[in-house]
């Protein structure tokens, strides 16, 4: 696991880094404490993929759906588990989740389903240092 120290300004050169080591088919579960910046990672990531549009966090509607054409990756699946409890978590169609051949996912809040997470999941975990500085391990 690699571990740096990033600003915001600094936020599309760690994307780069990420996306370049993602693959069509994978999860990646993005952990921090609120305003750590995962939505903000999440936007400079598809950025990097060459998305144009607008990338808004899912908090209130659990998903977005982005359709991109990186590499051999067709989809990002942006979900957000915050408000979630484990009954609403155990409803979600874990089946394409998990076996999305064309797609990325990326999940905000990931603890939260922690044992419904595929072992293979790349954790990326964000820490705020202060208000412009964030630490990443991933």
């Amino acid at each position: 696991m690699e571990n740096e120290i990033f600003t915001e300004s600094e936020i599309g050169t760690v994307a780069a880094r990420i996306v370049a080591s993602l693959k069509p088919g994978d999860i990646l579960a993005l952990s921090g404490p609120l305003a750590a910046g995962k939505t903000t990672l999440t936007q400079a990531m598809m950025s990097h993929m060459g998305y144009l549009g607008r990338v808004t966090s899912p908090t209130f509607v659990i998903e977005r759906r982005y359709k991109v054409n990186w590499h051999d990756i067709k989809e990002v699946i942006h979900l957000d588990f915050y408000r979630l409890d484990k009954k609403e978590l155990a409803k979600l169609d874990w089946e394409e989740y998990t076996n999305h051949r064309t797609g990325l996912v990326i999940i905000e809040w990931p603890e939260r389903a922690e044992s419904l997470l595929p072992k293979t999941a790349h954790l990326v975990r964000i820490e705020k240092v202060d208000e412009k500085t964030r630490k990443i391990q991933y």
